[in-house]
């Protein structure tokens, strides 16, 4: 993974310098596809990916009956997490 202030560097050498892609990828060395791929704006965010909390804390507590599905569990619901991150994937 290339930290963040690489990635502004490289945006930065594009975008102020005119720098050509295999000269930018030459000086701060990374690839010329991830050059290309910070250029094009494809290149996933990863660091404010790591920075989201997440959804769904991990259980805690004594077991007792979820609300939602009626299992005997500890809570939150692991099954009813695992229903609702499937219905994120689709």
């Amino acid at each position: 993974m290339i930290r963040p202030g690489i990635v502004n560097e490289v945006r930065r050498l594009l975008n102020e310098e005119g720098l050509s892609q295999r000269t930018v990828a030459t000086r701060t060395g990374v690839s010329r596809s991830t050059v290309c791929a910070i250029a094009r704006g494809t290149r996933p965010d990863y660091e404010s990916r790591r920075r989201e909390p997440d959804p769904f804390p991990p259980p805690t507590g004594p077991a007792r009956r979820c609300p939602t599905c009626g299992r005997r569990v500890q809570m939150p619901c692991l099954a009813c997490r695992i229903t609702a991150m499937r219905k994120l994937a689709w």
